[in-house]
């Protein structure tokens, strides 16, 4: 391996880990040869790539630039590493997958559970987190994002589509009166999920029409897990996408509410960094994936 990769390699386990002594722990060498390291890179490409102070670092605008084709790097090594030992047996690696805390603990888990028992030697790092992490910052191989999504360099693909719906438990309707039009919803509780956008304001579609109904409610969560155990202990109504409250509504924990309105739908897409980079171990994660929701929607129709 040259100088060059090798100090590259280097310098992308710095970033990735976070510290000066992590990349030294990851790559089994001091602190100081790694500091070596990048202060040679440094002086070879003659321009600054990290902001050091005595405890942390950050990323100059160069720096960041250096560390994505760092990354690409990384990547194609990996990935000529793991087809290599894949010609010699199945699939290995890790890879390091986030989603939203509910669609991931409903959804996510059990997928990765059963694409483990086929694939045991490949690795899952799962962070649950409503919150958007970084794909390259952070090194993710697949983020299961809701759309509408922004525009960027990232590769998506749709992995489920279905409704939203509104829906209370009987509970929660035996004590108020059972919304039946559009602007009966603004007598309500609601239980709004502060991570989305215009959060106390619904629109509805009737028809061809739509109407813009501004809600209220005394619980406020940025936590879609939280939110779905409000809404189970009978304190409001939440809007849902179908497929998260599917199982409630089966057997009467839920009661959807005026489903001869429609309140939009929900897209869920696979994102990723580059096709050009794609292990062999992801391209089977993401078919693994589509073929799980196709099959459980096929089940519930």
């Amino acid at each position: 391996m040259s100088r060059t990769v090798e100090s590259m390699l280097v310098f992308a386990t710095v970033v990735h880990q976070g510290s000066f002594t992590g990349a030294a722990r990851q790559l089994g060498v001091s602190k100081a040869a790694v500091s070596l390291k990048i202060r040679q890179l440094e002086e070879r490409l003659g321009i600054k790539l990290l902001n050091r102070s005595t405890r942390k670092f950050s990323l100059t605008e160069m720096g960041q630039e250096y560390y994505y084709s760092c990354q690409k790097v990384q990547a194609e090594i990996h990935s000529a590493e793991e087809r290599i030992a894949e010609l010699q047996g199945e699939p290995v690696g890790t890879l390091k997958v986030t989603c939203s805390a509910n669609f991931g603990s409903r959804h996510i888990t059990p997928a990765i559970s059963a694409f483990k028992r086929l694939y045991p030697k490949v690795g899952i790092e799962l962070i649950m987190s409503d919150h958007l992490k970084e794909l390259v910052a952070d090194n993710i191989d697949v983020a299961f994002r809701p759309g509408p999504l922004s525009s960027s360099a990232l590769v998506a693909r749709s992995v489920v589509q279905c409704p939203f719906i509104l829906c209370a438990t009987p509970e929660y309707l035996e004590q108020h009166e059972m919304p039946s039009l559009p602007e009966d919803l603004a007598r309500h509780n609601w239980i709004i999920y502060s991570f989305g956008q215009q959060v106390n304001h619904l629109k509805v579609v009737d028809g061809e029409k739509m109407i813009s109904v501004d809600i209220q409610g005394d619980i406020v969560t940025d936590n879609s897990i939280a939110r779905r155990q409000f809404l189970l202990e009978g304190l409001g109504i939440a809007r849902m996408a179908e497929i998260d409250v599917r199982e409630e509504l089966k057997n009467s924990q839920l009661i959807r509410i005026m489903p001869e309105y429609h309140f939009g739908s929900m897209e869920m897409f696979a994102v990723y960094t580059d096709r050009r980079f794609m292990t062999r171990k992801l391209k089977l994660f993401l078919a693994f994936i589509e073929e799980w929701f196709a099959r459980g929607q096929n089940e519930t129709r």
